[in-house]
Formats: C-alpha cells, structure tokens, sequence
C-alpha cells in the first residue's frame, strides 16, 4: 500500500492520539517495571490502599461535578465562563479534599490499621493528582488534542523521573513514590492552567465570580445532575477499590500487594486504551448531543458505542493469552506469578469500560438518576463476594472471580437502566468479527515455551502489531455508525 495513501485516508487527529499514546504506552511499561523493583509486595499494598483512599474523594465528590462541566464546555465557551468555572471548580476540590482529610484522621485515630498514612501526601494527591487531568481534558474537549496528549506524556514522565529519584534519595517507600507523582502534577496544573487561559481569551474573574452568578433555580439543576453520580461514584469505589480495605484487614498488605500488581497492569492497559478512544471519540459525541434532538442523541450514543465496544472487546482477548508474557517483561521477577490476576483483570476491566460506555447515555439524557442502580447493585455483590472470599483458604482464586461476578452485574444493570432512556442498538455482527479475527492469539496455548525477555518481547511485539492492525480495521468498519 501506498504510505501517502495510508497517511491521507487515516485521520489526522486519530494519529496525533495513536502515537502519542504509544509513548505514553511506553512510559507506563518503564513506571511498572521500576516501581515492583524498588518496592517490596508489602509497600506496593501500602501505596494501593492509599490510592485507594484518594480516589474515594476523587471519584464521589470531584467527578461529578467535572463531569458537568464536561458536559456544557461546548455551551459555556461562547459564553466566555469556562476560565471561572475552573477556578471556582479548584477551591471546591481543595476544600472537600480537607475536608476529608479532618475526616481521615479522626478514622485512623479511632481505628487501627496496620499502615502509616502520610495525611499530607493523599490531601495532595486528591487535589493535584486529579486536578491536572481535568484541567487536561478540558483542553481536549475544546479540540486542542495535540496538547492534551504532549501535556499528558510530560506529565507521566516528569512524574516517573522525581518518583525514582525520591525514592532513590529518601528510601523506597510508597510515600516517596507517590511524592513524585504529586509534584509533577502540581507542576503541570499551572501549566495547563496558563495554556487554557491561552485558548480561551477571557478574563478571570477570581473565585468568588460564579459563586455571585449561582441562582436558586441553577444550583438546583447542578445538584440535580451531580448528586446521582456522586451516589453512583461512591458505590463506584466501593466495587474497583473500596475491596482493597478488606483484604488488606482479612488476609495482609502483602497479599493486596501482589493482587493490586497484577490487576494494575490490566488496568494500566485497560486505560490506556479506553483513554484513546475517549479522548478522541469524547469531544466529537459532546459536541454531537450539544442541543440536539433525541434521535441526533440516539445516533449519537450509538454511534460511540460501536466504535468502542469492539475495540475493548478484542484487547480483553488479546490480555487473556498474552497475560503470561505481558506480566514478565513489564514487572521484576519476584511478581511474576500474578500473571493470573491480570487474566482475570482484563475481563473485569472490561465489564468496567463497557458500563461506563453505556453510562455515557444519563450524562447526553440530563438524567443521572438511571446511573446510581447499576453501581450500587455491583459494588454490593462484590463487597459480598469479595469478603466471604477473603475467609477461604483458596482466596487467591475466589477473590478475582468475586470481582469479576461483579463487574458483569454492573454492566448488565446498567446496559437496562440505559436502554429505559435510550433504546439504543448494538451491533452483535462487530463484536462477533472482534472474536474472529482475535482467534490467532489462540495458537500461543499449542507451544510450550521457555520464556526469556527478548523472547516474551517478541512474542508480544508479534501480536501486538497484529492487535493494532485488527483494531484499525474494526475502527474502519465502525465508522458506518455516524461521523469519525
């Protein structure tokens, strides 16, 4: 085929995104392979409770109220009001991070657990760590791709460099490497901040501005909107991290050390993926639903989703047979076994991306009341699962089923909740040529290998070009639903 051919038919903002995720992909394999050398099984546990921790904040009080704003950037930048809103959005982040951090303490003095919290490092992390890519994709959903994704590789790598070095410098502790990706984050939060600001031309106005503007009749529609999510987030983090208080009360922070690095590599991936489809299919379906007709919204909502759903569909095949060998170039060699939990956490990831997919729907609808449902009913039967398995003597296999089970209520409720607002359509034929031409990964379980780095390097470089080669291919034929 013709390179000038190939280049001129691929979209060009879908390669800004391609490539830069690569990079990104990139930086993230380096981070995994650094952090499980420097840091024992037990201090991986300690930083992913305390992440776990942060992002309750992050996910039951500071998502909604972005995802809000997300929804009427579009509207409000004719209006001149974003640069304000952000403003005012950063003292509400700030506050209710110490708010919870006054709660935090007076929980860890009433109650004994057997980590050493820095109060100071999780009040930042929730502030900076979830206020730079908020304000990154603000950026992105006003089309301004190109800097979203530079911003997002300098971020990830300057936070790379200092946690290495904190932790090289002060002792390798989860605190260190956590301290290292707070500063970078810091730094790159003034930073979009001035290239918003930039972007925008307007004036701002300083904090108290919206506050002033706020009626009766609008803080009323806002809460409308955010107090649904909040609920629906709270459970949120119950069912993808809540678990990990659990088990590290019932089994150990060691255990929950191993468990979390391998879920976190499937999640790492997971993410990366579902960020590129976000990033480019997001700002294209908010402008598209943006004062449009239920019928605009439908082809919207469908469109969106044919193009995605496949896509997940096909890395949580190519994750299953490649786990074994993914997990040992990407972590040290005392994390090796864990191989197991990323098999399982693939799916999970998957049930997890295909609800939020699905939950795309009560954001264009205004109606988040049908979001709560789904995430109350799957973080109870995952807490459930989850503590019952943490009593068996088999709980390294008991527990990735649990929060699989899980996962798969949440995206069957919330796939029926949706439906009740939007009776959307599903191409089954997509996802059926998804597992067509995902059959060759099959063909790794007839040879049995004895595996080193450059030969797992090859296996995965191998199917993976072929992965990205299906996924083109898919995103092509996807593009019969609607606009690219």
């Amino acid at each position: 085929m013709d390179i000038k051919l190939f280049l001129k038919n691929f979209d060009k903002d879908f390669l800004i995104v391609f490539f830069g995720k690569i990079i990104q992909v990139l930086i993230v394999l380096i981070t995994i392979k650094v952090v499980t050398i420097y840091l024992e099984p037990k201090e991986m546990g300690n930083m992913y409770l305390m992440i776990a921790i942060c992002s309750l904040f992050m996910l039951s009080f500071f998502n909604p109220v972005g995802s809000y704003i997300y929804r009427h950037v579009n509207s409000w930048k004719k209006d001149k009001i974003i640069l304000n809103t952000v403003g005012y959005f950063f003292i509400f982040v700030v506050l209710f991070s110490a708010i919870g951090l006054a709660i935090l303490s007076c929980l860890l003095y009433f109650n004994k657990i057997s980590i050493e919290y820095s109060l100071m490092i999780i009040f930042l992390y929730n502030i900076f760590v979830f206020f730079n890519p908020y304000l990154l994709y603000v950026l992105n959903i006003l089309h301004s791709r190109s800097i979203f994704t530079v911003y997002t590789i300098l971020t990830s790598l300057v936070a790379l460099c200092l946690s290495y070095i904190f932790i090289r410098i002060f002792g390798n502790t989860a605190n260190n490497w956590l301290a290292g990706i707070i500063f970078a984050n810091i730094t790159f939060t003034f930073i979009s901040f001035i290239t918003l600001k930039k972007k925008l031309e307007e004036n701002f106005h300083g904090f108290l501005y919206n506050l002033k503007k706020v009626t009766k009749i609008k803080l009323k529609s806002i809460l409308v909107f955010i107090l649904p999510l909040s609920v629906a987030t709270l459970f949120m983090w119950l069912q993808n991290s809540g678990y990990r208080i659990l088990i590290e009360q019932n089994i150990g922070l060691e255990f929950l050390g191993f468990l979390g690095v391998g879920l976190a590599i499937s999640g790492q991936i997971a993410s990366i993926i579902e960020s590129i489809v976000m990033q480019y299919f997001h700002p294209i379906y908010y402008k598209q639903i943006t004062n449009a007709t239920i019928q605009e919204r439908k082809k919207a909502i469908e469109s969106f989703i044919n193009k995605a759903l496949p896509i997940y569909f096909m890395l949580a095949i190519f994750l299953t047979f490649l786990a074994k060998y993914v997990v040992e170039i990407l972590v040290d060699e005392k994390y090796y076994g864990v191989y197991i939990f990323t098999t399982f956490g693939i799916w999970i990831e998957f049930f997890r991306m295909s609800s939020n997919l699905f939950g795309n729907i009560s954001q264009s609808e205004m109606n988040t009341k049908k979001f709560m449902a789904p995430y109350i009913i799957g973080s109870l039967v995952t807490v459930f699962l989850v503590y019952f398995s943490s009593l068996k003597v088999d709980y390294e296999f008991y527990l990735p089923i649990a929060l699989l089970i899980g996962g798969i209520f949440t995206m069957i409720v919330m796939y029926i909740s949706m439906k009740k607002l939007i009776d959307f359509k599903i191409d089954f034929r997509l996802i059926f040529l998804s597992f067509l031409i995902s059959v060759p990964y099959i063909s790794i379980y007839f040879f049995n290998f004895q595996t080193n780095l450059l030969f797992n390097l090859l296996i995965v470089g191998s199917f993976g070009l072929y992965f990205l080669g299906t996924i083109y291919f898919i995103y092509k034929k996807g593009l019969s639903y609607g606009n690219s």
